[in-house]
């Protein structure tokens, strides 16, 4: 049984806003909208907000085995992941290089029949395109029902989740495991305080949205006027847009050359500048250089955390939310 066919999508998948069959089934996590805004602005913001980043597969069955069928497409990165949990538990990870070929994966497998919890994770640095989740005929399949608290993660390639090896580690799921929330991950590599990616017809109601950009408008050389300016702008249009939620702006976490100075200053000055103007339209700050230790172990390239920085600033903003 093929269950792409068997379900309607947005039943046994989370982490999206829609979906489309090109060569064969893909996810998608921002909308229309958006996506053409990203295309117009960037190649690059276009792939990546193509990636399935917390996007993931979540049902309740008792087949033995789960087989995904489709491409795994080059995104953000040339290699993949796809985590597995079965019962809460981890089972499978999958490390995978991109590329055009089809290929026919076994998530995992079990030798007794029984009603199990599937939650797998798709890649976030990559595109998936699925032909097929196959298990066996005669098997019982349910959907799971969703927490009712939801969580909206925007932010740049931190938060789509590079350069984790695997996609379950990067901060925006780790948060909602903790908060037990579901998650629509809107991250996109590249992407600064930019209010025309936002889209105000979102249909997606948070309970809580972080925002967590600023590194490369830093990188930009954005002068303080310029910042200011976009991170007010970019405000004006989310607020109304998720009234009733709780909105917290999370300022860039330390990296090598932050004490670097470009026409912002450096990035703590510039972190400043983010947080007084958001505080000024009364949006709850987290200073990000407070979740993630000042070790370049974590960070290899200088800039993305490792799974174990992930961690880290998961945990870590966990306890600064409260």
């Amino acid at each position: 049984m093929n269950l792409i066919k068997a379900f309607e999508i947005d039943q046994i998948f989370r982490g999206i806003v829609g979906h489309s069959f090109e060569n064969g089934l893909r996810l998608h996590r921002l909308t229309e909208r958006q996506i053409a805004h990203l295309d117009a602005a960037s190649e690059a913001w276009g792939v990546r907000a193509r990636c399935t980043a917390g996007v993931r597969l979540v049902v309740r069955t008792d087949a033995e085995s789960v087989e995904l069928v489709g491409r795994v497409l080059p995104g953000a990165r040339s290699y993949a992941g796809i985590d597995v949990e079965v019962d809460g538990k981890s089972v499978a990870a999958h490390r995978l290089e991109a590329g055009p070929e089809t290929l026919a994966l076994s998530l995992a497998g079990f030798e007794e029949k029984k009603i199990r919890e599937w939650d797998v994770t798709f890649p976030q640095s990559a595109i998936l395109e699925i032909d097929a989740l196959n298990v066996p005929e005669g098997t019982v399949v349910e959907p799971v029902d969703r927490p009712s608290h939801r969580l909206l993660c925007l932010g740049d390639s931190i938060t789509q989740g590079m350069d984790a090896l695997g996609p379950a580690s990067a901060y925006p799921l780790q948060l909602a495991r903790m908060l037990n929330a579901d998650l629509l991950n809107q991250g996109v590599g590249g992407h600064i305080f930019d209010a025309d990616a936002l889209d105000p017809e979102l249909p997606y109601h948070p309970n809580l949205v972080t925002i967590a950009y600023g590194t490369n408008d830093w990188g930009r050389e954005l002068t303080v006027d310029e910042i200011s300016k976009q991170v007010n702008a970019y405000l004006r249009v989310l607020l109304p847009s998720v009234e009733g939620a709780d909105v917290v702006v999370v300022t860039p976490i330390w990296r090598k050359t932050g004490q670097e100075v470009r026409a912002g200053g450096n990035l703590t000055a510039f972190s400043r500048v983010i947080r007084d103007n958001a505080s000024g339209l009364g949006v709850r700050v987290v200073d990000g250089l407070g979740l993630v230790p000042h070790r370049p172990d974590l960070l290899p390239d200088g800039t993305h955390p490792n799974d174990e920085g992930f961690l880290h600033y998961a945990i870590n903003l966990r306890r600064a939310l409260g």
